[in-house]
Parts: structure tokens; C-alpha cells; sequence
């Protein structure tokens, strides 16, 4: 089955680092609600966090999640869902569209901090100089972008700290 995606266009990428990722931190559910109506996304009727995206204009697909009134992370796709039908012929398609948005992030942050490809999902995570993380990560049937707090980078890496000194064991 021929399948295309639907590709966020790299103009409205950058506008969306811009906005969420290289403006200051921490960010309210304000903020994040401020900024979803700011980007014409349309909101769930049940759950304001959730809400349509540019690459999936019908249905929640993005998303942010807070704690305690701080946005914890921010959560949308780079491409539309490939149908189950077009999965085995869209794996290259995908590792394209995420490797040129990994070249972008190159450009604006760096080397990425950690990368992986295990079972068919594969990321990147790159940290901003004020310690936002950028993970851009994808599968068969789509890529998709995650913002995380520096809160929230901070936490991962001193669990990862408590790990290696053997302070915790890594399913804690």
C-alpha cells in the first residue's frame, strides 16, 4: 500500500521550540493553555490538556501534562499515524522524517544527550543550554516530538546519578 505522511512543516517546528522550548521555564497549565490557542490547536471537550495538532487536525493528539499547576512536559506529532496496512512499507519513510528533524535540533541545541533504536523506536534527546529536553523519537507508523521540563530533566538525571552509584537498582 502506497502511504505518504503528513509532515509538520519545519517553519512551524522551530515556531513551536521557540514557544514552548527556548521561552523561559517553569510554564503554568496557563502557559501551556495560553500557548495551544496561541498555535490554533483545538482542545478536548473533556480534557483541556489534550487537543488536536497541525499534523492530525481531527483528533487529540498532542498533549501537556502538569503537576501541581508546572507543565511537566509537552507531547505532539511530527507526522499523522501511517495506517495498519501501510506500517511495513513506511518504516523508511519515518527514519527519513526523523532524521532530518534530528538535524534541525543539531542545529538549534547540539549533539544529541542520549540516543537509542530498540525493537523498531528509536530517539533522540537533546538538552537546551537551560535544560529544557528535546526528544524526537519514531517508530513504523510515525514520529513525534517530547518536551520535558528542566524539572523534570533534572529529576531523570539524578535518578540516573542514584543508579550508577548503586544507591537504587533501575527498576525502582
Amino acid at each position: 500500500m502506497s502511504f505518504e505522511f503528513t509532515v509538520l512543516p519545519d517553519e512551524r517546528f522551530i515556531e513551536i521550540l521557540e514557544a514552548w522550548v527556548d521561552s523561559p521555564w517553569p510554564k503554568t497549565a496557563e502557559d501551556g493553555y495560553a500557548l495551544r490557542d496561541r498555535f490554533g490547536w483545538t482542545p478536548d471537550s473533556q480534557d483541556p490538556a489534550l487537543f488536536a495538532s497541525d499534523v492530525e487536525p481531527d483528533e487529540p493528539s498532542a498533549y501537556f501534562t502538569a503537576r501541581n499547576d508546572s507543565i511537566k512536559s509537552l507531547t505532539f506529532p511530527i507526522t499523522d499515524i501511517a495506517p495498519e496496512e501501510a506500517r511495513g512499507d513506511s518504516l523508511e519513510s519515518a527514519k527519513v522524517i526523523y532524521r532530518h528533524f534530528c538535524e534541525i535540533l543539531v542545529r538549534r541545541y547540539g549533539k544529541p544527550k542520549k540516543r537509542s533504536n530498540r525493537d523498531g523506536h528509536y530517539s533522540s534527546t537533546f538538552v537546551t543550554p537551560q535544560g529544557v529536553g528535546v526528544d524526537v523519537g519514531g517508530t513504523i507508523a510515525h514520529v513525534s516530538c517530547v518536551v520535558e521540563s528542566p524539572e523534570e530533566m533534572f529529576i531523570a538525571s539524578e535518578y540516573a546519578r542514584l543508579v550508577a552509584k548503586g544507591y537504587i537498582s533501575e527498576d525502582e
